[in-house]
């Protein structure tokens, strides 16, 4: 309370000070407005403090990292199930699990679920998703 005090009356000394230095003329009204602008500012300063909203979250983070990982684990589900279809002519379940860590998104983990497939798919897909730097694969058969 004491530096908002401080800061409020030095603002309004600088202001009276400025408005004494100035010469008349149009510069002195647009001069003085602002400065009786910055004066509101600063005294309604410890109102604006009750609504303070912040876009963080707990974390400190500008956005809801769980949400944003949840969509990208969607997508990249979807999209890896219509990859294995249109590159092997193969049916997929697949769950990709997306993680916000250090501040990037990294995929934690692959799962994918091949319906109607044989053994021989099975390596393909897993070397496959290898190279395509996937980590914690795991592919295999779903039974019907």
């Amino acid at each position: 309370m004491q530096s908002y005090l401080l800061s409020a009356a030095g603002v309004i000394f600088l202001s009276v000070i400025v408005s004494l230095l100035i010469p008349e003329g149009k510069l002195n009204k647009t001069i003085t407005f602002v400065m009786r602008l910055i004066c509101i500012v600063v005294l309604i300063q410890p109102v604006t403090g009750i609504f303070n909203i912040s876009p963080t979250d707990a974390d400190g983070n500008f956005f809801d990292s769980e949400y944003v990982s949840a969509q990208y684990s969607e997508h990249q589900s979807l999209q890896l199930g219509l990859l294995l279809e249109k590159e092997f002519g193969v049916k997929a379940e697949c769950s990709v699990s997306v993680v916000y860590e250090e501040g990037q998104f990294k995929t934690d983990k692959v799962e994918v679920a091949l319906i109607g497939a044989d053994a021989d798919f099975i390596e393909e897909i897993q070397a496959y998703l290898e190279k395509a730097g996937y980590i914690n694969i795991s592919v295999y058969e779903k039974s019907t």
